[in-house]
């Protein structure tokens, strides 16, 4: 079954990602040279490259793979492991980023080399946290392969 669920896979560990995910959007540019000919309409595109994609997610941390948080201290545990999944440090490798898998019909949807660019978090709610990241995938690349291949 092809299962929406997002997914941060680094050092054979798959920390999916807090819940409910209200907001998941992809940003896709090109490179490319443009040309304008002199007293010709119109311009010409040229040598097309496509860059690395944005990553822009929104959601709340109600509940982690399956698992509810309803307390204050419970949401907090659950931000704390999220920063600690999105982390890039000196010494930290890039993580695959799944959009959807699931392992009894290995049906996978990933980037690979992805980085965090910046996460957000809002604690004013005690009764649900809110949450924003951004990452990048430095490969365009869809794969479908499994974890860590």
């Amino acid at each position: 079954m092809f299962t929406f669920k997002p997914a941060v896979y680094r050092a054979s560990t798959l920390y999916e990602l807090p819940r409910p995910i209200t907001t998941l959007r992809l940003q896709e540019a090109w490179d490319f040279e443009q040309f304008k000919i002199l007293l010709q309409d119109g311009d010409h595109l040229a040598g097309h490259s496509r860059q690395g994609v944005d990553i822009s997610l929104e959601g709340q941390i109600a509940l982690q793979a399956g698992t509810l948080r309803l307390t204050e201290e419970e949401m907090f545990d659950e931000l704390e492991a999220l920063r600690t999944a999105l982390h890039i440090g000196p010494d930290d490798s890039k993580y695959e980023f799944f959009l959807y898998h699931d392992t009894a019909t290995t049906t996978y949807r990933k980037f690979k080399s992805v980085s965090t660019l910046r996460l957000e978090t809002d604690l004013s709610d005690k009764h649900l946290f809110t949450w924003s990241a951004l990452l990048h995938a430095e490969n365009p690349t869809l794969y479908t392969t499994s974890p860590g291949a």
